[in-house]
């Protein structure tokens, strides 16, 4: 009988195009939805050189020390604008109306002005050597005009530094110069995981958590067909000679593996086609995937098991729980779980889709395994809860005519 009902079960689910759409189709819509959306973010947020425009203002008479000095300068500039990774921005060397215009057309982001020809290098105000030029009309790109000023600043501050050692210790000058184009790092970066977190990568796991707990929308309809007073197939099996936990036990593990097929679909397309990195812990996504799935079956079991609602009102009201579940975890607002983890805890800990996204998110993040069997357990945990509350629900129910 449990085979049987198995076998015939998955041709069912097989059938239903309803099913099909949400539980097979609808996750794989919203995963190529999300992978344009972020994809464009990711390459609107990647850093690109910034384009500045720096201009030498002219003078009637030169020394040659002044001559020496704004060829120091302008190697700088050609060091920092060279292609590469380590470049910082792309230079124009023009006059000054040029410039101006360049930045009145949001060409450039900002305007160097070198001034060397005054006769006073030695004892000018650092500030008169380099100017920056910024427009108010482009503060829509704050970052790249903080990054102006920073290194207007540094060059300040170190010209400032090698003037006074000139003056003051010139036998030192070769020494100190060396120890300021070195790169001192001073925080070291270490993986705490498998891989690194792509900031977008939390709304996947989100979607994976929805795409679980939509079992929960067929296994509201195996309850629903094994109450007499709610389907005409309960009632037939009411009055058959046969066992009925056998048979209802068949139908809910043809559930999960159908749930479970449609989950490994979803992470196959996402991985391979969309290229979303779910970590090198992939028998722990796979693991969290079935978990999640047996509870969001026995959660649409328990409320197939509870009143006499009809089939589409315990459909509304799963999906009201299941968008509020995934809301709570952050497929809306990426944030939510953490904001829900800092003024009510126990909310994750019993919320389905928080646990599985932050089981997957455990994988990535943590090398070891606490956190991640943790929320296997609550899974557990909940999934039990959901069963045996339902398994009650329908042997506490007797018919008087049928």
């Amino acid at each position: 009988m449990f085979f049987h009902s198995l076998k015939y079960k998955f041709l069912c689910l097989v059938r239903d195009k309803s099913l099909m759409f949400w539980c097979f189709a609808f996750p794989l819509l919203l995963g190529t939805m999300f992978s344009f959306a972020f994809g464009s973010i990711n390459e609107s947020d990647s850093f690109s050189a910034i384009p500045v425009a720096v201009v030498r203002e002219e003078a009637a008479q030169e020394t040659a020390e002044e001559t020496m000095l704004f060829d120091g300068i302008k190697m700088l500039f050609d060091s920092l604008s060279a292609e590469g990774e380590q470049q910082l921005f792309t230079v124009s060397y023009t006059s000054r109306d040029e410039a101006l215009d360049l930045l009145s057309r949001k060409e450039i982001c900002g305007i160097f002005t070198i001034r060397v020809a005054d006769g006073r290098i030695a004892g000018r105000a650092a500030d008169a050597l380099l100017t920056l030029t910024v427009s108010s009309e482009m503060n829509s790109d704050p970052v790249s005009q903080s990054i102006l000023n920073a290194f207007t600043q540094q060059f300040h501050m170190q010209y400032l530094t090698i003037l006074d050692i000139a003056v003051s210790h010139p036998e030192k000058l070769g020494a100190v110069v060396e120890k300021m184009t070195e790169q001192a790092d001073y925080i070291a970066e270490e993986a705490l995981g498998a891989d690194t977190l792509d900031s977008s990568l939390t709304y996947f796991f989100n979607l994976i958590a929805m795409t679980c707990l939509y079992a929960a929308i067929a296994g509201s309809t195996i309850a629903i067909d094994h109450q007499a007073n709610l389907s005409a197939l309960g009632a037939r099996r009411s009055i058959s000679s046969g066992h009925r936990l056998p048979a209802l036990l068949g139908d809910l593990t043809a559930l999960l593996l159908f749930e479970f097929i449609t989950v490994l679909t979803a992470l196959v397309y996402f991985i391979t086609v969309l290229g979303v990195d779910f970590g090198t812990r992939l028998d722990g996504v796979m693991l969290t995937s079935l978990c999640g799935c047996l509870t969001g079956i026995s959660l649409g079991f328990l409320v197939g098991c509870i009143g006499r609602f009809g089939s589409d009102t315990k459909f509304g009201i799963l999906m009201a729980v299941i968008m509020t579940s995934v809301f709570l975890s952050g497929l809306m607002v990426g944030n939510m779980r953490i904001l829900v983890e800092q003024f009510c805890p126990l909310l994750n800990r019993i919320n389905p889709a928080a646990l599985i996204s932050d089981a997957l998110y455990a994988l990535v993040v943590y090398p070891s395994g606490e956190r991640f069997f943790m929320n296997l357990a609550g899974l557990l945990a909940l999934s039990a809860v959901f069963f045996l509350a339902g398994f009650v629900f329908v042997r506490r129910k007797k018919y008087a005519a049928l």
